[in-house]
């Protein structure tokens, strides 16, 4: 007896949680459940959401139904419908400009130690200058927040819907020196450094360091005031646009301040350190330094073994000048000047040394212009020589000319007014006047204008050097009387 022919119907199964829709049809399934439109309704009833694609899907699974080959006799299957995925949101996210991304990046990775070493490893690093530091001037684009995306819900195949993922806020904490405007735009409000630490982001214009400059701060360029709780190591360069205090010793290290400097325990550069000061120095000592300072000097113990041009007044309160050279703009007080020994000290004073200097760079300046329009003013003449010959490009070229040698002559004509206001100010502000409480070694050297005095004697104090109204040097010692220099020095007059 043959066996009975079991029937199985086509199924639709849901997989995935609704994000894949399998119809199965079985060899053994009633032809009429196996039509195009059967299966259709099949899966509606599943409540697979129909559309186009998933109908094309079953006409194809129907088509192999039937088509079998000869001794197929199993289960045609395939999947009818695919869910729509939920596309995720973004979260806010800060773009950098260009400038600011190696800072940021920096912020970012400031706990992954590990990784430090590798690039360490790999790369040369430049230890003095390892640490970046961003200026920035007041307006300047710091990055655009960018807000947050919600996304975009998906669906699956029932058309049931699928979540996306919102995209986070950035608890991004500017403070008051940078601002967020409507269009995202973070800009800074003055001149400082790009600062960024736990999404807190601010343009500093006061940088404490706490310890010394040394290898693990590197050398520090900033906009605005520092101020070092310890010293200044050997080779480190501090630069600041504002004043710099330092508590502790300045090593041989190189100072360059745009504003006032205060050196609490002193410099000892051993004739390697540099201090550029646009304006006065404060200092407990210094010892074997180079350097300028545009404003007034004012040193507690003693200067030894220095190069200084200073603008304004120097004073020692409690010690001496030894060795070296100083030239000093304003008036010069100190306890003693040079040493038992005969050390040579020079000191140039009654002159305006930054003034001159500057005079000096203009007068360079306007030579090199004035040989720049040598060339321009020949042409002119050539171009003028060739009257009606003159082609209409030649009659261009002599207006262009004729603008640019205008120009240079405007500049020129600028800077000459500069340099003689430079020198009447020189020539006007001269001062001359010397307070040395002790004593005066022998050894010293002093140089006003073209009159040089040498000590070849001690001359104890209290003693004041000044000039007359002829410009003539003069010596009082205490409350004595008033001397020419030259009865108690070498004085001799130099061409100028």
């Amino acid at each position: 007896m043959s066996e009975p022919i079991i029937e199985r119907l086509p199924i639709v199964r849901i997989v995935d949680d609704g994000r894949r829709a399998i119809m199965e049809l079985p060899f053994e399934a009633a032809p009429e459940l196996g039509t195009e439109a059967a299966l259709m309704s099949l899966a509606r009833e599943r409540g697979v959401v129909v559309d186009r694609a998933v109908n094309e899907a079953i006409r194809l699974l129907a088509a192999r139904h039937t088509s079998r080959a000869a001794g197929d006799e199993g289960v045609v299957e395939a999947v009818i419908a695919s869910a729509q995925p939920a596309v995720d949101g973004s979260d806010a996210r800060v773009d950098w400009m260009p400038e600011f991304r190696a800072c940021a990046r920096a912020a970012c990775e400031s706990d992954d130690s590990g990784a430090q070493e590798n690039r360490d490893s790999a790369t040369p690093v430049d230890h003095y200058n390892r640490i970046k530091r961003v200026k920035i001037i007041a307006g300047t684009v710091l990055g655009v927040l960018v807000p947050p995306d919600g996304g975009c819900d998906g669906q699956d195949v029932c058309g049931r819907s699928i979540a996306a993922r919102r995209g986070r806020k950035l608890a991004l904490q500017p403070d008051g020196s940078v601002q967020v405007e409507a269009d995202g735009s973070i800009r800074a409000l003055k001149d400082g450094v790009f600062s960024l630490a736990r999404l807190k982001i601010a343009v500093l214009d006061e940088l404490e360091v706490k310890g010394c400059v040394d290898y693990s701060t590197g050398n520090i360029d900033f906009v605005g005031t520092v101020k070092v709780s310890d010293g200044v190591r050997d080779n480190f360069t501090v630069r600041a646009t504002g004043d710099v205090l330092v508590r502790g010793l300045v090593e041989s290290a190189d100072l360059i301040v745009g504003g006032d400097c205060v050196c609490e325990r002193g410099v000892a550069g051993r004739s390697k350190g540099h201090l550029i000061v646009d304006g006065s120095l404060t200092a407990a000592h210094v010892n074997g330094v180079r350097g300028r300072i545009r404003a007034d000097m004012n040193i507690d113990r003693e200067i030894v073994g220095c190069d200084f041009v200073v603008g304004g007044n120097v004073c020692v309160t409690r010690g001496s000048i030894v060795g070296g050279s100083l030239v000093v703009g304003g008036k010069l007080k100190a306890v003693s000047i040079g040493t038992e020994g005969g050390v040579t000290t020079t000191i140039r004073a009654g002159l305006r040394p930054i003034e001159l200097g500057q005079a000096a760079r203009l007068a360079a300046l306007i030579t090199t212009l004035a040989k720049e329009s040598a060339p321009l003013i020949e042409r002119e003449e050539e171009i003028g020589l060739l009257g009606d010959r003159a082609s209409a490009a030649d009659k261009e070229r002599v207006t262009e000319l004729a603008y640019e040698i205008a120009e240079v002559q405007r500049r020129l004509q600028l800077l000459a007014q500069h340099r003689a206001r430079l020198l009447l100010e020189a020539g006007t502000q001269r001062v001359l006047r010397i307070e040395v409480d002790r004593v005066i070694y022998a050894g010293t050297v002093l140089a006003v204008g073209n009159q040089i005095a040498r000590f070849n004697d001690s001359v104890k104090g209290p003693l004041l050097i000044s000039w007359d109204e002829n410009r003539k040097l003069q010596l009082r010692v205490g409350t004595g009387r008033v001397q020419d220099l030259s009865e108690v020095a070498s004085v001799r007059e130099v061409a100028a």
